[in-house]
């Protein structure tokens, strides 16, 4: 497959990043959202941050500015439906869109944590850029919960429920060659 400029090749090689499927939440006074978020990433240890990439002008990255406070919602491979439903525009709008669903309100935001997901972040917003048609958060890791089950992850433009293997590692600083330099061992 090429890859170049114009090339449909660049998108499916992007789309070849595995990420995990999360649903952002945010409460601003009597406002109410979620959206499925398949661009989260780590950005640093120390201070604990995390960058979310949010479609700019959408009302979650707006109230996410607003607030400055929202929960990422790790989810599980089992719910592979809630992330349909953060993601299906004609949703209901506000606190009925959570109306079905097993959730509590953040101790810090009041922002929904979803039941049974592998994961939730209270995070705190740091900063916001402009980059191309969306805006990257960046927010402080202010509170963190783990759940269990294995994640949903978006791989290759579709959702997919992990199943989780360890893989024998090398340790130390040894040359590659033969197989593992190709990645075969």
């Amino acid at each position: 497959m090429t890859v170049g400029p114009g090339s449909d090749g660049r998108r499916d090689a992007v789309r070849r990043l595995s990420t995990g499927v999360t649903v952002l939440t945010v409460r601003h006074g009597d406002v109410v959202h979620g959206t499925t978020v398949s661009s989260v990433l780590a950005v640093s240890r120390d201070p604990l941050l995390v960058g979310v990439s949010l479609r700019r002008g959408s009302l979650t990255s707006d109230l996410a500015v607003t607030s400055g406070m929202f929960v990422v919602n790790v989810l599980s491979r089992r719910q592979a439906l809630l992330a349909d439903w953060f993601a299906d525009p004609d949703r209901p709008a506000g606190l009925a869109q959570f109306d079905r669903l097993d959730w509590r309100p953040d101790a810090g935001c009041g922002a929904p944590r979803l039941a049974g997901a592998v994961a939730a972040m209270s995070c705190r917003l740091q900063a916001r850029l402009t980059t191309g048609d969306h805006d990257l958060h960046v927010a402080e890791v202010v509170e963190g919960t783990v759940g269990t089950g294995s994640p949903l992850i978006s791989y290759a433009a579709g959702v997919h429920g992990a199943e989780l293997h360890e893989v024998t590692r090398r340790r130390g600083r040894r040359p590659l060659t033969g197989a593992a330099a190709t990645g075969l061992d």
